[in-house]
């Protein structure tokens, strides 16, 4: 049994046994992730590590995520730890996802440790972990490389730092918060994750953590803030398209996940960012500027249709999406390529594009995937919409889809259905004669288990645009 102690001690025990890893220029893992189950976690533990011994030459451990309300995971170059401010302690079982970055090929085991209160601390007694993956591997196709040039996308942010300044009274009950930031625009900035820190009058930090797909800073320090006040700082990435955008705070969570926003003050600086690419956001070798349309989030595992906005794009470009070939359709306006989902996590999107014998690489962002019940996907075999003058009727063939929790999403721009009827081996709708199917669509069809996608053979004319 592990007793309860002071929030920063236990954070610091957690800090001084791990340290955070910067990997090297990132190669594709095989699978992409660990899925790590803890039980039997005595009550009243606030937190815990599980050692992971891999081959660091190979592959290197990301930050992990977790389900757990009030919890904040901390990577680690040799395990994995989480802490909560929850006084009740951590739920007796729970999951731990920790993605895998390759850096050179070759195959690496997943060996897990004892369950402990620190990376090389005392094992608690009944606790076990295990993950869902052995054994990972980075093949030498994984590595993806330009021929003349590489770009994230945008230009140059003016301005490119930002504080937070956080004020009110609940500041002084807590040692932790969680800052969810918004931007007006995500496609002309984004959050850049690496060296944010948390400042304040008689508070020291501990640890930072921050998502560039939820927006979420969370930050933990010791002692307490003598005049209810911390400042929150940090950088701005460009994003794939020019433009100005606001920014700003839409949310402060104190420990326990409470939400304290209308019992502080946030003073954001600045209020507005603007992405100065003179081509509004183009690749930096002329290829056209991106952004991500479709979809926002998906059900993991299996497969998704996903689909982007295209600029300035010319004839005989092409396009690879996470590896996957893009489909241009409307003049070359709209990609859209079908690519892996992993189990959980974010589905960080890398488009590839080759033109006039330059090869240029745009980050556009990521989807957010949320953990399926761990049946099997479901597969498409076959989808067709049939447009008339009635109305449209869209057919989907497959296997293991779940009658009344099986959805069809139309990517890019889905269109509602005024029926809609599932098997276990189809899905049929009807859509009315305003929300026609254009040719160029794909079908993401989810279940409660994942998530499988095709794209549309569309018969008959429709007159609405692939993305409005």
């Amino acid at each position: 049994m592990v007793k309860k102690a002071t929030l920063c001690v236990l954070a610091m025990l957690l800090v001084v046994g791990m340290f955070f890893n910067i990997p090297a220029k990132a190669q594709v893992a095989t699978p992409t992730q660990a899925v790590i189950t803890v039980s039997g976690v005595p009550a009243g533990t606030v937190s815990l590590a599980v050692p992971i011994t891999v081959d660091t030459s190979i592959i290197t451990l990301g930050s992990p995520t977790t389900g757990v309300s009030g919890a904040v995971p901390i990577p680690g170059g040799n395990g994995v730890g989480i802490f909560t401010t929850d006084a009740a302690g951590l739920p007796a079982s729970f999951t731990l996802t920790v993605p895998f970055t390759g850096v050179a090929v070759g195959t690496s085991t997943v060996i897990l440790g004892a369950v402990a209160d620190m990376i090389g601390g005392t094992a608690i007694a009944g606790a076990t972990a295990v993950s869902d993956t052995a054994s990972v591997t980075v093949a030498s196709s994984s590595s993806t490389t330009s021929s003349t040039s590489s770009s994230t996308g945008g230009g140059a942010l003016t301005p490119d730092t930002f504080t937070i300044m956080i004020t009110g009274e609940a500041i002084k009950q807590t040692s932790a918060l969680n800052v969810t930031v918004a931007f007006g625009d995500s496609s002309i900035a984004t959050l850049d994750t690496a060296g944010i820190t948390v400042t304040g009058t008689g508070i020291s930090q501990l640890l930072i953590d921050a998502s560039a797909s939820t927006n979420v800073i969370s930050a933990v320090w010791s002692g307490t803030s003598t005049d209810g006040s911390v400042t929150i700082s940090g950088m701005l990435k460009p994003g794939t398209m020019g433009g100005t955008t606001t920014f700003g705070v839409a949310k402060v969570e104190a420990s326990g996940g409470t939400d304290i926003s209308a019992n502080v003050a946030t003073v954001v600086d600045p209020t507005s960012i603007t992405n100065g690419s003179s081509s509004g956001g183009s690749s930096s070798s002329g290829v056209g500027s991106f952004a991500l349309v479709a979809p926002s989030s998906v059900t993991g595992p299996g497969k998704a249709a996903v689909a982007f906005s295209a600029t300035g794009v010319a004839t005989g470009t092409t396009a690879t999406l996470n590896g996957a070939k893009v489909t241009f359709a409307d003049s070359n306006s709209v990609g859209t390529a079908i690519v892996d989902v992993p189990d959980s996590g974010s589905l960080d999107l890398s488009l590839v594009v080759m033109s006039g014998g330059s090869s240029t690489t745009v980050d556009l962002g990521s989807v957010t995937v949320t953990a399926g019940d761990g049946g099997k996907a479901p597969k498409i075999s076959g989808a067709t919409a049939r447009n008339s003058s009635a109305a449209t009727k869209l057919t989907v063939k497959g296997s293991k889809f779940v009658t009344d929790v099986t959805t069809a999403v139309i990517i890019p721009t889905n269109k509602t259905a005024t029926t809609t009827t599932v098997t276990g081996m189809s899905v049929k709708a009807t859509y009315d004669v305003a929300d026609c199917i254009p040719k160029g669509s794909f079908v993401n069809v989810s279940t409660p288990s994942g998530t499988a996608a095709k794209k549309l053979k569309v018969k008959g004319t429709c007159s609405n645009p692939l993305v409005p």
